[in-house]
C-alpha cells in the first residue's frame, strides 16, 4: 500500500516551522506531495530548511501562484531532490502498480484581475486543461492529480463564494479520464478538507 503524505501553503519562512513540526510526527511514508505556494512572494531561498528536511524522500511538488513564474527555474535548479511538476507527469513504482502523477499549478474558473494584467486569459486555463486530461488518460494502476488551485469546487466550501471563481475550476468533474485520488490547496479557508464524489478520494 502507497503511504502518501501531503501538504500546501506553508509560504515558507511563514509556517516552515509549523511544517516541519508536522513533518517529524510522520516517521514511514512512501512519498511526499507539496501542492504549491511553498515559499512567500517567490522567495524560493526559504525553501532551504525545508528542503534539508526532504532531500532523502520521494517528494514531488507543483508551483503556487506565490511560487512566481519568473522563479520557476530557479526552484528547480536549487531543489533538484525534489521532482517539480509543471504541466507534466512521472510514472512511479510502488509495490509492483504503476503510480501516474500529473502535477500543475491547476486552472481558475476566471483570471484574476492581476492574472489579466500579465496576459493570462481564459484561453490560458482552456488550454491548461487540455494538457491536464491527456497526461491523465495515460495508462497506470492509479492515478493521482497534484494542482494548487482546487480541482473541484466542492472542496472549497468554507470560502466566499463571490471568490469561488478564482480558487479553482471542478477539473475531475470536466476530464474523461479522472484521478482516483486529487490533491490541492490554496483555499486557505476551506472546511472541507476530504470529499469522496464516487471514484476519486479528494484531498485538500
Amino acid at each position: 500500500m502507497l503511504k502518501l503524505i501531503a501538504s500546501s501553503d506553508i509560504h515558507s519562512p511563514k509556517w516552515t516551522g509549523k511544517f516541519l513540526n508536522s513533518l517529524n510526527k510522520v516517521r514511514d511514508f512512501d512519498l511526499l506531495v507539496l501542492a504549491g505556494d511553498l515559499a512567500d512572494r517567490g522567495g524560493y531561498k526559504h525553501l532551504y530548511p525545508i528542503f534539508n528536511q526532504v532531500k532523502e524522500k520521494k517528494c514531488v511538488a507543483v508551483f503556487g501562484n506565490e511560487d512566481f513564474q519568473q522563479y520557476r527555474e530557479s526552484y528547480k535548479k536549487e531543489y533538484p531532490g525534489i521532482t517539480w511538476l509543471d504541466d507534466s507527469s512521472i510514472l512511479m513504482d510502488f509495490d509492483s502498480r504503476r503510480v501516474l502523477i500529473v502535477g500543475s499549478d491547476g486552472v481558475l474558473q476566471r483570471p484574476t484581475r492581476f492574472q489579466q494584467l500579465m496576459g493570462i486569459d481564459s484561453a490560458y486555463y482552456k488550454k491548461k486543461l487540455e494538457r491536464i486530461e491527456e497526461l491523465l488518460c495515460q495508462e497506470a494502476d492509479v492515478k493521482i492529480l497534484v494542482t494548487h488551485y482546487a480541482s473541484s469546487m466542492e472542496t472549497v466550501f468554507g470560502e466566499r463564494e463571490s471568490v469561488y471563481p478564482f480558487l479553482g475550476y471542478p477539473i475531475v468533474e470536466k476530464v474523461k479520464c479522472p484521478p482516483d485520488i486529487a490533491i490541492h490547496g490554496h483555499a486557505h479557508y476551506s472546511k472541507r478538507t476530504f470529499y469522496s464524489n464516487g471514484r476519486t478520494k479528494f484531498i485538500m
